[in-house]
């Protein structure tokens, strides 16, 4: 019995390879007329599909039939054929291969266990081939969205070096004469302090100074050096807060936005200045957003400790922002101002990331607020140099 269905599969074998070009032939045909796309399948790539179906009854030809998926589902996703449109051509193959193939069978003498193994093993075959052909298509998908990560990721990487090169030149051509114009000011001010008038002129320009001053910090810190004058200190968070209010009040009273602090008292270990710059940032940012309001005008700035951590969030009740431009907030150079830079909530970014903290955006139709996450007892070296990188 083993000697009759070895050689009636060599036989089938031999039948099947017979068939090889009709069965093609129908296949080709199919595909032009049933699909949408136009897939064209180069001839010998399509009938060696029937040959190793009718090599797989006699002998083992599993690596043969993984080179061949690949090989075909790397010529059909080199011509950008999309996924739905290479397994159809595998769905009409199927079909085409039983309506030639089960007539056939019927004229041959064989039994009806010799057919139903036949059927089994040519189906096996089949899915055998479609598995390797969806398998290596996803492999090579895999490997095209790495190399597209590592792409994207190489441009931001290259970005932000240029910001650090920019940056590196700003402290060089501008650090000294910042210098020089405060120690000027300050020897003017205690020249003058018996004049009233004068003195809060110099006030106005010694507070326009230091705002011009956070604002180069800001922008160092895509640089690799270390900021300007960069001092991790212990700082009292509503002292810091305080501050921050202070500085942007002139805004809050002119255009009539309604202010809340919720701040849970602590002592944080930070760059002072930077996370100011931070905050004043964000809370000017909200001030834009609310300006449209035709209501209320909220922004409501909250902190909580959680796990040795402070947790601030920066809040609006201005528009909601889009889900497609919240994921590029962050990204240098993206703005959606008409006079805008796109390097304010960067600077922000990196500011934060330069404490080991971490700030995201969500919004939705009710408001929409930055959260940002902090150590309270940060030693000054980014994770980065602390892991040795």
């Amino acid at each position: 019995m083993v000697e009759t269905v070895t050689y009636n599969f060599q036989e089938v074998s031999r039948r099947i390879l017979d068939l090889a070009p009709s069965i093609t032939t129908l296949w080709l045909q199919e595909i032009v007329s049933s699909m949408e796309t136009a897939v064209t399948i180069p001839r010998d790539f399509a009938e060696k599909r029937t040959v190793l179906l009718a090599r797989y009854l006699v002998e083992d030809v599993n690596m043969d039939m993984q080179t061949y998926a690949l090989d075909l589902g790397e010529w059909l996703r080199s011509q950008e054929f999309p996924f739905s449109s290479i397994l159809r051509t595998y769905q009409l193959y199927r079909n085409v291969f039983w309506r030639i193939l089960k007539p056939e069978i019927q004229k041959w003498s064989l039994s009806k266990d010799d057919i139903h193994k036949i059927e089994l093993e040519l189906g096996k075959a089949m899915d055998e081939s479609v598995f390797w052909a969806v398998y290596h298509f996803e492999q090579t998908m895999n490997r095209e969205l790495v190399q597209k990560e590592e792409t994207i990721s190489y441009l931001h990487n290259d970005k932000l070096t240029m910001l650090g090169k920019i940056a590196a030149n700003m402290s060089h051509e501008l650090r000294n004469p910042l210098c020089a114009i405060e120690g000027f000011l300050k020897l003017i001010g205690e020249s003058t302090r018996d004049q009233e008038k004068l003195q809060s002129y110099i006030q106005v320009v010694m507070h326009e100074f230091e705002s011009l001053h956070r604002q180069l910090t800001g922008f160092l810190s895509f640089s690799k050096k270390p900021i300007l004058d960069e001092i991790f200190k212990e700082v009292q968070l509503e002292n810091l807060l305080a501050e921050v209010e202070l500085l942007i009040t002139p805004r809050l009273l002119g255009e009539n936005v309604l202010f809340e602090k919720h701040i849970e008292p602590c002592n944080i270990t930070c760059y002072e200045e930077g996370l100011k710059q931070v905050l004043v940032n964000l809370l000017n940012n909200a001030i834009d957003a609310v300006q449209n309001n035709g209501g209320d005008k909220l922004i409501r700035i909250t902190s909580t400790i959680s796990e040795n951590k402070l947790l601030l969030s920066v809040e609006n009740n201005g528009e909601m922002i889009p889900a497609e431009i919240v994921e590029n907030l962050f990204q240098p150079f993206f703005t959606t101002k008409q006079n805008g830079t796109g390097i304010g909530l960067s600077i922000c970014k990196n500011l934060i990331e330069k404490h080991n903290g971490s700030i995201q955006c969500e919004s939705n139709e009710r408001r929409t607020r930055f959260l940002i996450s902090l150590p309270l007892d940060f030693s000054g070296e980014p994770l980065a140099v602390l892991h040795g990188k």
